[in-house]
């Protein structure tokens, strides 16, 4: 979980320059590492994705790779979701999580108008890439708020034009 965090970062901050070059160039990626790109092995490896497009990067070593998938696998996996793809992922996570929020999405047709605030902070930019990295073990509350009701809950309360607040609280806030 450490390491997805820290290649979201990387890739919030130098998304196309180290997308326009491979992967291997990044410490802690391993060469010749299988390529799953929104769940489905890539025979081409990155080639034709668009940098801007990638919402999370996932590197997994260990034995149990070569188990699972031969020895394809035994120099490591690289796992990538799309930006649409990790926001299909969440979506459905946190409709599961609280039926409000999927009343709300069906109704809205989509979360781009709504605010998402985690842990006390908001989120403004970058949404599906900070939120990819969710997992639902890790979720100890979400709950969908009218912007009115949001006052004095987050810590860099502003108001905007966001019809629907998400507040999510995660299991690491002490």
């Amino acid at each position: 979980m450490h390491l997805r965090f820290i290649i979201i970062v990387c890739l919030l901050i130098w998304r196309t320059a180290a997308m326009a070059q491979d992967l291997s160039s990044i410490p802690g990626v391993p060469e010749n590492a299988l390529i799953f790109i929104d769940s489905v092995e890539s025979k081409k490896g990155m080639e034709g994705l668009d940098p801007s497009k990638i919402a999370l990067i996932d590197i997994v070593k260990g034995a149990k790779l070569k188990e699972k998938y031969g020895p394809r696998g035994e120099n490591g996996v690289i796992f990538i979701e799309t930006v649409d793809f990790a926001r299909k992922r969440y979506t459905r996570m946190f409709s599961e999580i609280n039926p409000a929020y999927k009343i709300e999405l069906k109704s809205y047709g989509s979360d781009t108008c709504f605010q998402y605030v985690l842990d006390g902070s908001m989120i403004n930019s970058s949404v599906p890439q900070m939120l990819a990295a969710m997992e639902r073990k890790n979720i100890l509350s979400l709950v969908v708020m009218s912007p009115h009701m949001v006052e004095g809950l987050v810590d860099d309360y502003q108001p905007n034009d966001k019809v629907l607040w998400v507040l999510i609280q995660s299991k690491t806030t002490k």
